[in-house]
């Protein structure tokens, strides 16, 4: 497989709006893709076609060898095992203790419940979790929930992992822990990983590469490195990274 992820010519309409116009992005296998740009730029509309919550007005959505769009129900079932996501504004179930929300994935499987429970000891021990169990999320911190977040999305062990809104509410030390974790889980798993975010200069020495959206448009595609040079030749792009012109 050349490509994790294989998105073409990719437009997405929106009351009437063109949020995504014209986008095409490869992402290569156990590659970190960071796609960044201020709010409403786009890059959830992305990720959600990614996921197959969402399809294309036109153009075409490639991800782990499958055509999302030709997926028939019991193949989107077998698909979906392979990816995990971190949705941005959370997605933890407040009536679930942190156990039971780490083994909704696992549910339904066919996974018995021995492999269930060393999968869930597998994940806390991993993520740090020990001790929080038994809690509810909404007795976590913000830095808690988003442990027991990628741990529940990384707990069926999938081949890609899709994280929306990655620094989102965290201050410094919880932006360097979170990236310190999703490095460490990134090199130790071989994932294919696409993260986004608007806040660029806490992320760029963390991706292997670093995708740009502005108003729906892709306006860069290439290295960290290669965007700090772009950067300076582009009133454009320098207005993302710093909000000045």
């Amino acid at each position: 497989m050349d490509t994790a992820v294989a998105i073409e010519g990719v437009f997405q309409h929106v009351a009437g709006r063109c949020a995504l116009d014209g986008v095409s992005l490869a992402v290569a296998p156990g590659e970190w893709l960071l796609l960044i740009g201020p709010n409403g730029a786009g890059k959830t509309l992305l990720t959600r076609l990614i996921l197959g919550l969402d399809a294309p007005s036109s153009g075409s959505v490639r991800v782990l060898g499958r055509l999302l769009s030709a997926l028939g129900h019991r193949a989107t079932r077998r698909w979906r095992a392979e990816v995990g996501a971190v949705l941005q504004g959370g997605s933890l179930l407040e009536g679930l203790t942190v156990l039971d929300n780490l083994l909704l994935p696992l549910r339904g499987t066919g996974a018995t419940r021995g492999e269930m429970a060393r999968a869930a000891r597998l994940a806390v021990t991993q993520l740090q979790l020990e001790g929080l169990e038994g809690e509810r999320p909404r007795g976590l911190s913000l830095g808690q929930r988003r442990r027991v977040e990628l741990a529940r999305a990384l707990i069926h062990r999938p081949r890609l992992l899709v994280w929306d809104g990655l620094t989102e509410g965290l201050d410094p030390a919880g932006v360097r822990d979170t990236l310190d974790l999703l490095r460490q889980q990134h090199a130790n798993r071989g994932l294919t990983l696409i993260a986004t975010d608007n806040r660029p200069a806490d992320l760029l020495a963390s991706g292997t590469r670093v995708a740009v959206l502005e108003r729906g448009r892709l306006i860069f595609d290439g290295t960290p490195e290669a965007l700090q040079d772009a950067a300076g030749q582009s009133l454009e792009l320098r207005y993302v990274l710093t909000g000045r012109p």
